[in-house]
């Protein structure tokens, strides 16, 4: 009896520590519910900032540097710096890590890693034009006895990027402004948004589909304006998109302007900023006159309001 009692402590033993390593897998990383001191967790991340800080003031080799990486979930009204002044960590690490490229990105309800030691974390494989500024201003001029690489998971199931840490830097002044910066102009002087990016129920077809961009309702012939200095790569027409242009701008995103009534650009011809390159109207397949307009980046659609100035 004392053995068949024994062998059922045993096997329930074994499936309570099963089922722990189950749960501690699905967390990738401490969780901090609360950037105040009443969590026991931000505490424990606090103290280890401040060794990290005593490390990097020591000059310790990075083996001995204090790194360790932790989760939090914006609260509504939290922003990054508000976030990285709490935690007493650099808004630099924290955005290179999280591969935010724009303080004008929303991150409410968004989970961030949130690391322990102040440095930038240069992807390899940068996927934005801040990521690439920050890795080639760090090509120019690494020192291999004091950069390393740093497998990490950057989301769930995306498996390991590799990461480098440069342990103390921040981003350069050009990349800070990057940044910060209202990245373009609105693409007209007045309008009324009528559709964003994203899912929603196409007007002619009532179907649910993928908007790659976003409508502004304009009266007819209303001037288009280049949202940022480029170079124009396509004048064309198709059944879609109607009469379009798109530029390619200095800083490697590219946007599109579509449903035009004229095309008052030519290809490869310079553009700045506030340039009218077009008019309003309702070419290829539109319900009326707006303006389509898209920013890729990677050449991946991406929300344009996250870069336009507010309007």
């Amino acid at each position: 009896m004392n053995k068949k009692k024994s062998l059922a402590f045993s096997l329930c033993l074994l499936l309570y520590f099963f089922a722990l390593s189950k749960i501690f897998a699905q967390s990738l990383y401490p969780e901090i519910k609360n950037l105040s001191i009443d969590d026991v967790l931000f505490n424990q991340y606090s103290v280890s900032v401040a060794h990290a800080r005593q490390a990097l003031a020591r000059n310790d080799n990075f083996n001995d540097l204090p790194l360790e990486i932790y989760s939090y979930k914006v609260k509504p009204t939290e922003t990054i710096i508000s976030i990285a002044a709490r935690c007493c960590i650099p808004y630099d690490a924290i955005i290179t890590l999280n591969r935010i490229s724009s303080v004008k990105q929303d991150i409410e309800n968004k989970v961030l890693l949130i690391p322990t030691l102040p440095a930038l974390y240069i992807y390899k494989e940068p996927n934005s034009s801040l990521e690439k500024l920050t890795l080639a201003s760090f090509q120019k001029t690494k020192n291999e006895t004091n950069h390393f690489e740093l497998p990490l998971f950057a989301d769930k199931g995306a498996g390991k990027k590799k990461v480098i840490c440069v342990p103390g830097a921040l981003l350069s002044g050009t990349t800070r402004t990057f940044f910060f910066m209202p990245y373009y102009i609105f693409p007209l002087a007045d309008g009324v948004l009528t559709s964003g990016f994203g899912l929603r129920t196409d007007p002619l077809s009532g179907k649910c589909s993928y908007h790659k961009g976003i409508d502004i309702a304009a009266p007819y012939g209303t001037s288009v304006f280049a949202v940022a200095g480029g170079e124009v790569v396509s004048t064309s027409y198709n059944n879609i998109l109607g009469k379009h242009i798109i530029i390619k701008h200095t800083d490697g995103r590219s946007s599109v302007y579509g449903h035009l009534s004229n095309i008052l650009v030519s290809l490869n011809d310079k553009v700045s900023a506030g340039n009218v390159i077009g008019t309003v109207g309702s070419t290829g397949r539109a319900t009326g006159n707006h303006l389509h307009f898209e920013i890729h980046e990677g050449g991946v659609p991406k929300d344009p309001e996250a870069f336009l100035e507010k309007h």
